[in-house]
């Protein structure tokens, strides 16, 4: 008998967890993933905007953080013109899915309960993240100053003078039905294979309810067509896209 994969549970953040999420962070520096703002880590903790994977005694395996990125508007109202994915760190090496499944979750999530005005943004140094992210959408673009100098308030000053202004990926309402299909294929076939030891995995989605709420919602998305993420409307605004979405949703 074949012996069953370990199993991997993913979910968003608590309250509880900000401690463990710093401690994470912290035993698991990374030189291409920046140090945030403690207070500012615990109040995304708070919020449920880290989406953890854990083992079956809770130890976090890999962490990614979504940081909503405010403009003053001429009223000096803020509002969230970028979401950022970011502080991705996975110590669990050799399963690429891992990175599919959190930045999707991540996404998605942002999608629908705090959607950017304008885009999603990440920063991503090296060619294997950037390979991964392109096949779930995500472009390559130059990132306006206000956004940069949004992200750089955000880092530890301790670290800021690690801190790039480069390699900034993008993705716009394009890239959401790749994104959904994706997150369809990890809930669907839960298994990942490690290719250099065959290993394999699963990730369970059972603590998280965010799909119990819109699975059926994500499937429909996977089937969209909102245009070609090669040639993306820029002027699209994300927002919008949700808010059209939301009418339907509550008809």
């Amino acid at each position: 008998m074949s012996e069953q994969p370990k199993k991997y549970y993913v979910r968003f953040s608590k309250k509880e967890d900000e401690d463990r999420i710093l401690d994470f962070y912290s035993l698991n520096a990374h030189h291409n993933v920046r140090k945030r703002e403690s207070e500012l880590v615990k109040k995304m903790a708070d919020d449920g905007a880290v989406v953890l994977i854990e083992d079956d005694e809770g130890t976090i395996v890999a962490a990614s953080i979504t940081y909503g990125h405010k403009v003053k508007d001429k009223d000096g109202v803020e509002h969230v013109k970028w979401q950022e994915i970011g502080s991705t760190r996975i110590v669990l090496n050799g399963y690429p899915g891992l990175f599919d499944a959190m930045v999707t979750m991540q996404t998605l999530r942002a999608f629908l309960v705090e959607p950017p005005e304008d885009r999603f943004v990440a920063q991503m140094h090296t060619a294997p993240v950037q390979g991964m992210a392109g096949k779930l959408g995500w472009r390559p673009f130059e990132a306006p100053d206000e956004l940069i100098e949004a992200k750089l308030g955000t880092v530890d000053p301790n670290d800021l003078k690690e801190a790039s202004r480069e390699h900034f990926y993008h993705c716009g309402v394009e890239a959401l039905p790749m994104m959904a299909a994706r997150m369809m294929k990890a809930l669907n076939d839960p298994v990942l294979e490690n290719k250099k030891t065959g290993e394999k995995i699963e990730l369970d989605f059972s603590k998280s309810n965010f799909f119990t709420l819109f699975k059926d919602e994500i499937r429909k998305l996977a089937a969209k067509d909102y245009g070609d993420v090669e040639n993306p409307d820029m002027k699209a605004s994300v927002k919008e896209r949700r808010n059209q979405w939301m009418k339907n949703f509550f008809r």
